[in-house]
């Protein structure tokens, strides 16, 4: 059996989840088949690479050994295999773009078309922010749309680049009927009583940081709805619920969207790239076009606008 580099990733696999099984898993292969190939390797090599326990495998000084050495190759590999798909592509550049169930991601598609109009663009929403760092991570995406939440930074995992868009306030969604929503802006404490709608696949940044403005205002905040998008607009239109909007959201038709005094609750927008993907050329035009669009956008919004001009545009920090 001649070494390929498939095997030295197998050995890494092994080491970095400290089972056959786990590795097995995570390399889409049976654990039999995982196994016999271990042992072929461990073959080539003239004697085991791990110590089997019942706490999962352990490299032996064989195994320490080759995992230094492979984990010192590995990445050449992985930049030639990136460069020789780079020199593969045809003139025309493929941007795959993972977005978070935001407005930027339109922002971002927006100054895309601008910068790179020759570029073919395909978009994926995903329902929530944490599968897109892997993504991006795994080279399957070239650009994600992301945002984050006070306590709760995203930082950029290996490969990537991450780059603050905007920080937004959170405004509040009700009926148009409601007697708050005569209001510019709404105390968040008025709304202790109220029935609130989530969506059902709310990550844990966005709901701890929902629930500590909540009791910083004294009160703990009846959930009573995990809904998707449109069945939320529809309750909080027919005044059953109140939600949470971005500042920069659309008008719905029935609901109200206001501010809450003092904007005890922030969001962070931000944009991911590959380090080495066709957007790297062009990531600090890339920023600064999403940004502007961003202003522009937010511009636009009458009651966003109003806001900014109340208090100062760009004023918003974590």
């Amino acid at each position: 059996m001649e070494l390929e580099v498939r095997h030295l990733r197998v050995v890494c696999a092994i080491a970095d989840t400290g089972s056959i099984s786990k590795a097995a898993t995570s390399l889409g292969m049976s654990q039999p088949a995982l196994a016999a190939q271990l042992r072929r390797i461990e073959r080539q090599f003239g004697g085991p690479l791990f110590e089997r326990g019942r706490e999962g495998t352990t490299p032996t000084p064989l195994g320490r050994w080759l995992l230094l050495r492979s984990r010192s190759v590995l990445p050449a590999f992985d930049d030639l295999a990136r460069d020789a798909r780079r020199h593969a592509r045809d003139e025309r550049d493929t941007i795959r773009v993972g977005c978070a169930l935001t407005r930027l991601a339109i922002y971002a598609a927006k100054a895309l078309r601008r910068l790179l109009p020759e570029a073919e663009i395909s978009l994926r929403t995903e329902e929530t922010t944490e599968v897109l760092p892997g993504l991006l991570e795994s080279e399957r995406i070239e650009l994600a749309t992301l945002d984050d939440y006070p306590g709760h930074e995203l930082q950029p995992p290996q490969g990537a680049v991450y780059a603050e868009i905007a920080i937004e306030p959170v405004f509040v969604g009700l009926t148009a009927s409601h007697p708050l929503a005569a209001h510019d802006e709404i105390d968040l404490a008025d709304l202790a009583k109220e029935q609130w709608a989530q969506h059902a696949l709310l990550e844990s940044g966005p709901r701890e940081h929902f629930w500590t403005a909540c009791a910083d205002h004294g009160f703990s905040p009846l959930v009573g709805f995990k809904v998707d998008l449109s069945v939320a607009l529809d309750l909080i239109a027919e005044g059953r619920c109140v939600g949470l909007f971005q500042a920069t959201s659309p008008a719905r038709d029935g609901i109200v969207i206001r501010p809450l005094v003092g904007s005890p609750m922030k969001m962070r927008h931000l944009i991911g790239w590959t380090e080495h993907g066709a957007l790297a050329p062009h990531a600090k035009d890339l920023v600064q076009a999403v940004t502007k669009t961003y202003w522009s956008e937010a511009m636009r919004n009458p009651t966003y606008n109003a806001w900014l001009r109340r208090h100062g545009a760009h004023s918003v920090t974590l």
